[in-house]
């Protein structure tokens, strides 16, 4: 854990987190169980870290786009983990260590919640402008296929059955931080309740060993630092008539929680 800074030290922390997390296994994390069960064919657990100060909403239906029940970026307007009244869903991490455009990538979940097309479609039309946004890895389910892109790699690919993980590397590289994840997460498998994803993404155990505190600190599943953290945890289970079940937990920059959210959904896709 990372003690906390001086309020006028805030710049420098951001800066060192910023450095540090060029080379930690850090930061965002989706875990995924895809068709491991027939009554929850996708299991989804994921934490959303991100500074402190940046304006953020916990997930609700978008007034303006009524359909859609999904955190908000106050910053740029897009999410990074939401569904649709539909039964859709999308998620999103950053890449590090790579570069790219500008346009916000909490874009692409906003418009593929907000979208009635396939995930081949929906990859296919971003495909020739992918290197306008800002680097990602995005998952999307469209009721059929759960399938991923990434920024470093043309096209995308249906994801198999099975458990996976997606954090700031490109989908498919693996790190000590994933690998701890992915196998806690097979372990929590069989407990199938909301209590125990959230559980699993709220622990702060270090999955790298090194002389730097702050690089300790984001190899955790959990972060905590001073300026930067944790902001959310999120469980979803999809059933097999279709029902969303979705818990979100937020953090203030103190990373109290809050009162947990739940919503449930009647999906009208079909797989």
């Amino acid at each position: 854990m990372v003690t906390r800074a001086p309020k006028n030290k805030a710049a420098i922390m951001a800066a060192e987190i910023f450095k540090a997390s060029q080379k930690s296994n850090r930061m965002c994390l989706i875990l995924l169980s895809w068709q491991e069960s027939a009554q929850r064919p996708l299991v989804v657990a994921a934490n959303r870290d991100e500074f402190f100060q940046r304006p953020t909403e916990a997930a609700h239906f978008w007034p303006d786009q009524p359909d859609v029940l999904a955190g908000r970026d106050g910053e740029y307007g897009g999410s990074w983990l939401g569904l649709s009244r539909s039964g859709r869903f999308a998620a999103i991490t950053n890449l590090r260590e790579a570069s790219g455009g500008e346009r916000s990538r909490g874009e692409l979940v906003r418009d593929f919640l907000s979208s009635s097309t396939s995930c081949d479609y929906f990859f296919e039309s971003v495909e020739a402008n992918k290197a306008a946004y800002r680097p990602f890895n995005m998952i999307a389910f469209d009721g059929q296929q759960l399938a991923i892109s990434h920024s470093l790699q043309s096209g995308w690919q249906a994801l198999p059955p099975g458990l996976h993980c997606v954090g700031n590397i490109p989908f498919g590289e693996h790190n000590a931080k994933i690998n701890k994840a992915l196998s806690d997460f097979e372990g929590r498998m069989s407990k199938d309740s909301a209590a125990a994803l959230l559980a699993l993404m709220q622990d702060d155990t270090e999955s790298e060993s090194s002389p730097e505190p702050l690089q300790r600190a984001l190899s955790c599943r959990f972060v905590r630092s001073d300026v930067y953290g944790t902001r959310s945890s999120s469980a979803l289970m999809l059933d097999d008539k279709h029902r969303w079940d979705f818990w979100e937990q937020n953090f203030d920059d103190k990373q109290r929680a809050s009162a947990l959210q739940y919503f449930q959904l009647q999906g009208s896709v079909k797989r």
